[in-house]
């Protein structure tokens, strides 16, 4: 169980702010059963040992549509009244878009209704607390089945709608594997869920009403606040470095967490050891923050060959392009700066050394251009 003593201690000053009252139906509960109608106010430490939330409809998605089919099955246990298809339609409806990411999500949920919240470093503990308090969590995580390692690792989500001390399981329904006998949850053993969930910085999605929000505040504690999640975070993937679990993911999330603090220097040099370590060829499919933090730190040269490398074979990322566009308008700004500065009382010369560099990036730009262009 992934619950640090550093944890345990926030969540329990954070009940200490709870109205003191015990789930009656939760003390002698061995399954207990709940519906968006009827959620508890629980005692954040007092869990039950089962938990099994009803009322999610299951979904069985396309091809590279996990995102929408995951969705779609969080928002079913809230009655939204739409369907599988007017997810796609919303979040990835071109056939080559292979990737959706969290926020898109919440601001889909937002037009039926509803709020969101997404957070990194997520634990085994958080997970059973917020199913215990009624939500549905879902969670991107590692799927690679073959023999071929990380050339077959991709992204793929799932929810989380329960949990089973006895069979030391969360359970989950999944758009790809199933959703377990009798659409009681696929359990996933608790000593597997943080190896494929670690890979995404532990992220996790809860969607609410917004008349739910007091409720959710309480059950995550200090979590709820953005900075504070950003640190806990960056300590929790500083722990890996150093032990056997280091690798270029505990890079990743370290940059990551290091970019949510705007410490941008430090992240890019993160991100830069995560790639030099050696990411799976699809990871930029679905997190962009080595990108992102090149372009604060002005290393455009690094956007443009890093997005071009994954859109000369996955055209539809279009996150990617765009961030693209922006890294060649900078460089062109920059480089258009520098020349005036050189020279400030004639033309702007077309020196060698910049021609040179121009048909570089022009180069990188191209599949960039073609896709925008398509």
């Amino acid at each position: 169980m992934l619950v640090t003593i550093v944890m345990k201690l926030r969540f329990i000053l954070a009940a200490t702010l709870v109205c003191m009252v015990a789930a009656a139906g939760y003390a002698s509960a061995q399954d207990a059963e709940i519906t968006p109608e009827a959620t508890p106010q629980i005692l954040l430490n007092a869990l039950p040992p089962l938990v099994r939330l009803e009322g999610l409809t299951p979904v069985y998605q396309d091809v590279n549509r996990c995102s929408a089919a995951a969705l779609s099955i969080q928002l079913s246990y809230y009655d939204w009244g739409g369907t599988y298809t007017d997810t796609i339609h919303g979040l990835n409806p071109h056939a080559e878009d292979v990737a959706v990411r969290l926020d898109e999500m919440i601001s889909f949920a937002n037009g039926y209704g509803l709020e969101g919240i997404e957070r990194t470093g997520g634990t085994l503990d958080m997970l059973k607390r917020l199913v215990a308090a009624g939500f549905p969590v879902l969670i991107e995580n590692s799927y690679f089945e073959g023999a071929g390692g990380l050339n077959d690792w991709m992204g793929h989500n799932r929810v989380v709608m329960g949990y089973d001390d006895a069979q030391g399981a969360i359970l989950t329904f999944d758009s790809l594997l199933g959703n377990g006998p009798d659409n009681t949850g696929r359990p996933i053993p608790y000593t597997d869920v943080d190896e494929r969930w670690r890979t995404f910085n532990r992220d996790y999605l809860v969607l609410y009403r917004p008349e739910q929000e007091a409720l959710l505040q309480q059950v995550m504690g200090d979590q709820w606040d953005t900075t504070i999640n950003a640190e806990w975070t960056l300590e929790q993937s500083q722990a890996e470095v150093g032990t056997p679990r280091e690798d270029s993911f505990t890079w990743f999330n370290i940059g990551t967490a290091l970019l949510a603090l705007n410490r941008n220097e430090e992240a890019a040099q993160a991100f830069d050891a995560a790639i030099n370590n050696g990411l799976p060829w699809r990871m930029m499919w679905y997190q962009y923050g080595p990108l992102e933090a090149y372009l604060r730190v002005g290393r455009y040269a690094d956007v443009i060959t890093h997005a071009a490398r994954v859109i000369s074979t996955t055209p539809g990322v279009k996150k990617l392009i765009t961030m693209s566009q922006w890294a060649l308008k900078a460089w062109a700004i920059c480089s258009a700066r520098k020349l005036i500065l050189r020279s400030p009382f004639s033309a702007i010369p077309t020196t060698p050394p910049l021609s040179r560099r121009w048909h570089v990036y022009e180069r990188q730009w191209e599949p960039l251009r073609r896709s925008t262009n398509e």
